[in-house]
């Protein structure tokens, strides 16, 4: 009888896990989906504008934008990492498959998506917030441009990884 004890804890321990990773997989598409969405809205909306902005229209719009999203994009954008995390770890007893391949590239390229933010464009939000529309700095024009460009960068590197844990999911979907 001990081993059908055994047996019957093992069963409920992997259907226990394999809950724990829907939760964890669908949590991580949630906010991946999320984040990236607001990367590439922003990209798409505004990114094509801002170079025929007068300067005080550009320094209005960015210090709203940045306020608005701030508070947003602060919980939304580590949380996605912190999830996806999670399914990679739960996926981890099955290093050599497809969706355990794909799901530690979508980590990847949403850890370089938050440092991207972190390193480069949260300094430059920073500056931007304490400027005066009616009299940007000498050289604006080079801060926005470095953000634009780093903006792109994060989210290309989103998109890459929003696809990344898309096509885990459905790859261990159709390995069951």
């Amino acid at each position: 009888m001990p081993g059908g004890l055994w047996y019957a804890a093992s069963v409920h321990q992997d259907e226990v896990v394999t809950s724990a990773q829907a939760v964890a997989r669908f949590s991580s598409l949630m906010l991946s989906a999320l984040s990236t969405g607001v990367f590439f809205g922003t990209r798409t909306s505004l990114g094509p504008s801002t170079k025929d902005f007068t300067p005080s229209t550009y320094v209005e719009v960015q210090q709203a934008t940045i306020r608005n999203l701030r508070p947003v994009m602060g919980a939304l954008l580590p949380a996605a990492v912190v999830a996806n995390a999670v399914v990679v770890i739960l996926s981890r007893r099955d290093a050599r498959s497809t969706a355990f391949r794909l799901a530690s590239g979508g980590l990847a390229a949403q850890v370089a998506a938050l440092t991207l933010t972190a390193a480069i464009e949260l300094p430059i939000n920073a500056q931007v917030l304490t400027w005066a529309p009616d009299e940007p700095p000498h050289g604006w024009e080079a801060t926005r441009d470095r953000w634009a460009w780093v903006h792109t960068a994060r989210t290309t590197s989103s998109l890459v990884g929003l696809t990344c844990l898309a096509g885990a999911a459905l790859s261990d979907r159709s390995s069951q």
